[in-house]
């Protein structure tokens, strides 16, 4: 193994384990009481050490931030699929793309595919001739992350 890969490997593993340590602090406090805790429908609880957690593994990709930002720049109201890709400028292939590898971040770290914003199907739009995904963050939710970004 040459020196760069093995000092990619070495950087991966210290990642890993800063997200376990992470993790561990953020079930200790779920479990002592003292983690305050937003219950996103469809998508449990989050703790802020675990916006944080996701973020971290997530914040390099475009669409994911457009998401966020916009998510949180709006807490509480509805914003649409087409709006995410307004912002992102990608194309709404590559913004499905990073919504699932945010899934799947999400699984590795959790356990199971969740995003601490809610996120549903709506109804048929006449305009585009589609259905559209729609996307809501909590408010307490949207406070922690703008913290992280800032």
């Amino acid at each position: 193994m040459d020196q760069e890969a093995m000092r990619s490997a070495v950087v991966g593993a210290l990642s890993d384990v800063e997200a376990v340590k992470e993790k561990l602090t953020g079930l200790l406090a779920e479990i002592d009481g003292t983690a305050s805790s937003v219950s996103i429908p469809r998508q449990g609880l989050w703790t802020k050490e675990q916006v944080g957690l996701l973020w971290g593994r997530a914040s390099h990709l475009t669409g994911v931030h457009a998401l966020f930002q916009t998510t949180a720049e709006q807490a509480g109201t509805t914003v649409t699929f087409t709006t995410l890709i307004e912002r992102s400028g990608l194309d709404e292939r590559q913004q499905r793309n990073e919504h699932a590898r945010l899934s799947r971040l999400a699984s590795e770290l959790f356990g199971e595919k969740r995003w601490p914003i809610e996120n549903w199907q709506g109804g048929y739009n006449t305009h585009s001739g589609k259905s559209e995904m729609l996307y809501r963050m909590d408010p307490q939710i949207a406070e922690w992350w703008l913290t992280l970004v800032d």
